[in-house]
């Protein structure tokens, strides 16, 4: 009950500072896509009247970011060059979620932890500032329209993309293996704060106490309250995933954060990256993003395939082990997906997130993830 209230306290201060900060004028950076200008472009990007003599919005959307597409015009005869630029969302209640969880902050710091050369495909990071102020963020990057193939959550990859950005991920993580940089650049990644703990427990909570939205037929009743470990034993589940060893993790690496270049995968959106156990990648994305029936028959091998990447970047691991972490694991996608889908089309399209909830719920049944994670608390 104190942690619910405190968090609920949390809540409302953030939502209080976030509606002075949208109220006030124009911050250190811009906030929506009406406050970039000519002029802070140069800035941010290191160039002359030259090369930057304008801009034009192409499309722009907003979810948990606002997204611009925008089309630089440089010199005279030259073609305008595109580039994305992700701000603070629209939608107030969708800025406040961001600021309680740092989303915009995290997301600069880990493309700042990737640096010039990162040992993933990813977006190029042409500019990421942060005002701490004002917990405000805005990065510029390369805009990928034309040069790579996006999927939908609704798809499929199959087997050789599969494996393919499991080597990616074993290339990620073997970088980032129980780093030094946690303790010093890269430790804003490495913890939590209060706020974020206490309300995280207030959403699985209100989420999972009593699952009755729209996906709500996918999910069987012994899976519906087995689920409630997620908030009854909070504590117990984050320090078993605190004693793993950890490196850099995406969090969210599901098929709509995927994009191919030829035939290699990369990954965009790291708002939730953070230092962590990267079987739980391993498991969030394989379980999300192959359907079922492929991926029982090959999930063993593509566990192997990650053991066999670690090794390769100099990080020996138990196999056997890495399988159960895996097998545990599949509850992580299970509480991002029903979580999603009980906030209704604010975060998803309906039709994505009964997809998400049903492989979610074939992956628990499948490894019997809830029984397995209370074994190993």
């Amino acid at each position: 009950m104190l942690n619910a209230t405190l968090g609920l306290a949390g809540i409302a201060r953030e939502t209080i500072r976030t509606g002075l900060e949208r109220t006030r004028g124009r911050g250190r950076l811009p906030r929506r896509a009406e406050e970039l200008t000519t002029e802070w472009l140069r800035s941010a990007l290191g160039q002359g009247a030259d090369m930057i003599r304008g801009f034009r919005v192409l499309d722009a959307d907003s979810g948990t970011a606002a997204r611009v597409r925008i089309a630089i015009d440089g010199e005279a005869g030259t073609t305008a060059r595109t580039l994305f630029v992700k701000l603070a969302p629209r939608d107030f209640s969708q800025h406040v979620l961001l600021n309680l969880f740092g989303l915009g902050v995290r997301e600069v710091l880990a493309y700042r932890a990737l640096g010039d050369r990162p040992p993933v495909r990813v977006p190029r990071c042409h500019f990421g500032g942060i005002d701490a102020a004002e917990r405000g963020s805005v990065l510029i990057l390369e805009d990928l329209s034309g040069a790579a193939r996006f999927r939908t959550v609704r798809e499929s990859l199959d087997e050789t993309e599969a494996f393919a950005v499991v080597d990616a991920l074993a290339g990620l993580h073997s970088t980032y293996w129980e780093s030094a940089r946690f303790d010093t650049d890269l430790a804003p990644l490495a913890r939590r704060t209060t706020a974020e703990i206490r309300l995280g427990n207030l959403i699985r909570r209100a989420f999972l106490r009593d699952i009755k939205g729209h996906t709500a037929d996918l999910i069987p009743a012994h899976i519906k309250k087995q689920c409630r470990m997620f908030y009854e034993r909070d504590d117990e589940i984050d320090a078993f995933w605190a004693a793993q060893p950890h490196t850099l993790t995406h969090g969210d690496p599901h098929l709509g954060n995927l994009f191919f270049v030829g035939a290699e995968p990369g990954l965009l959106d790291w708002q939730i990256a953070r230092a962590g156990a990267g079987i739980r990648d391993v498991a969030y994305f394989a379980c999300a993003s192959v359907e079922p029936e492929l991926l029982r028959r090959t999930e063993r091998e593509l566990v192997g395939r990650y053991a066999d990447g670690l090794a390769a970047g100099g990080v020996a691991v138990d196999p056997d082990r890495l399988w159960t972490g895996y097998r545990a694991a599949t509850t992580e996608l299970f509480l991002a997906a029903v979580c999603t889908a009980e906030a209704g089309d604010r975060m998803q399209p309906l039709a994505v997130s009964r997809v998400g909830v049903e492989r979610a719920v074939a992956a628990v049944e499948a490894h019997d993830g809830f029984d397995l994670l209370s074994s190993l608390l």
